[in-house]
């Protein structure tokens, strides 16, 4: 009988254990799914199927960014002088995964700009195909993680924050989004807007359609 206990709750371990890796516990890969669609695959280790994702209706967490406007630069050196600060905020809710870009309100999908994690273990920066990405370093329950975000030389575009929260391994939050972000002295050309108008706190649209993609727990 005790033999029995232990080789159960051995084959529980090595189950668990595959799990997490499935689940990409240290952030999304680079894959063109994850860069463009901003969603999370998740596999049942017993089936090798994918575990479908909870679409959360609520969205418990927000975008905040310290101003709407950005400075406009020529040279890196001149962009890195004014960075906005930006966080991402659970309201009343944790999180243990993330993945954000910064695009245009007219549905591109190319992300922008550059990011500067502000705290120590908790984001890092990938190079994804269509630019710069920020996403989780762990898959720790978190309430907030702050960075900072820099546009690019010549940049001239009117960007917002999307992100993609995951709350566990079974619920997630698409369709994150900040205010949205204008370059000082530039004329802002009409949009065909994501998200509707908002404050500086933060704005969030109906969950996308599209299929789950991989990067998180």
């Amino acid at each position: 009988m005790m033999f029995r206990l232990c080789v159960s709750f051995a084959v529980f371990c090595v189950l668990c254990c595959k799990f997490s890796v499935l689940s990409y516990p240290q952030g999304a890969p680079v894959r063109t799914e994850s860069c463009i669609n901003l969603q999370p695959i998740h596999m049942d280790p017993l089936t090798n199927q994918q575990v479908p994702n909870q679409q959360g209706t609520t969205r418990p967490y927000r975008i905040l960014v310290s101003q709407q406007q950005y400075q406009t630069c020529t040279s890196n050196q001149q962009c890195g002088l004014q960075p906005l600060q930006v966080s991402i905020q659970g309201q009343g809710g944790l999180f243990r995964g993330f993945i954000v870009q910064a695009r245009t309100p007219n549905g591109g999908s190319r992300s922008w700009g550059q990011f500067i994690p502000l705290q120590t273990g908790d984001s890092k920066v990938i190079q994804c195909q269509n630019g710069l990405t920020l996403t989780h370093t762990a898959n720790n329950d978190k309430n907030i993680v702050r960075f900072a975000w820099i546009p690019e030389p010549g940049m001239r575009e009117q960007v917002q924050f999307v992100a993609t929260v995951v709350q566990n391994l079974r619920t997630i939050y698409p369709g994150v989004y900040s205010a949205q972000l204008r370059p000082v002295g530039v004329p802002v050309m009409p949009t065909t807007k994501l998200a509707p108008p908002t404050t500086m706190s933060s704005a969030t649209r109906e969950p996308p359609t599209t299929t789950g993609l991989p990067f998180a727990d």
